[in-house]
């Protein structure tokens, strides 16, 4: 464990509510898209070493034979040279294009750019939501990279297994987002790399000032 990296309890909590007031804010983006009820998990936060990315990913979307499809997107913080980034993943199971195809009243099968197409649509409206929501309660802007397909319909593992990360640690939010008596369900990961969470520790503490 990286001590000078590692949220303290009071700095984890702060977070936690941050972010579910973020993922509200998201959930709601994509309840009015689909119009359906979008139920969300609690957000679950850790450090984690670039070795521990994939088993991570691969453990909380349910294992290996698991079939996903995925969008990454790079975000940075607006102001200052040396602000928060990092990279949103969100994650889909197969069963999910199913029913947005159902939601959305596509009649034929779903082409792999009709996926695409859905996939991007809705990573995006996810991904945007949270992180702008997040920035909102920082008293800062995000900017975002054009979002990019990772794989379609395969593991985690060979999704990720050529990606070389760059950092050392990372902190890891995990939100997941299901649709009531439905299959659907999508996890939206958010990684900050090591000097972001170093930023993020003290935009933390100037928020528990405030309390």
């Amino acid at each position: 464990m990286n001590r000078t990296l590692a949220l303290s309890e009071d700095q984890r909590d702060c977070l936690q509510e941050v972010v579910n007031v973020a993922m509200g804010q998201a959930g709601d983006s994509l309840a009015r898209f689909l119009e359906v009820f979008i139920q969300l998990s609690v957000p679950r936060i850790q450090l984690l070493h670039r070795d521990q990315l994939i088993h991570q990913l691969t453990t909380m979307t349910g294992g290996d034979r698991v079939r996903v499809s995925g969008v990454s997107q790079g975000f940075y913080q607006l102001s200052g040279s040396r602000g928060m980034r990092g990279e949103a993943i969100v994650l889909f199971t197969d069963s999910s294009f199913r029913e947005l195809a159902d939601l959305l009243a596509y009649d034929s099968t779903l082409s792999m750019e009709t996926e695409k197409e859905l996939l991007l649509d809705v990573a995006n409206i996810l991904s945007g939501a949270c992180l702008n929501g997040i920035a909102e309660q920082f008293d800062t802007e995000m900017g975002f990279s054009t979002p990019a397909i990772l794989g379609q319909r395969i593991s985690v593992h060979a999704m990720l297994e050529h990606e070389k990360p760059e950092w050392d640690h990372a902190l890891l939010v995990e939100i997941s987002y299901t649709l009531e008596d439905r299959s659907f369900g999508c996890t939206l990961f958010l990684l900050m790399p090591g000097e972001s969470i170093l930023l993020v520790k003290r935009m933390l503490d100037q928020l528990l000032e405030l309390l």
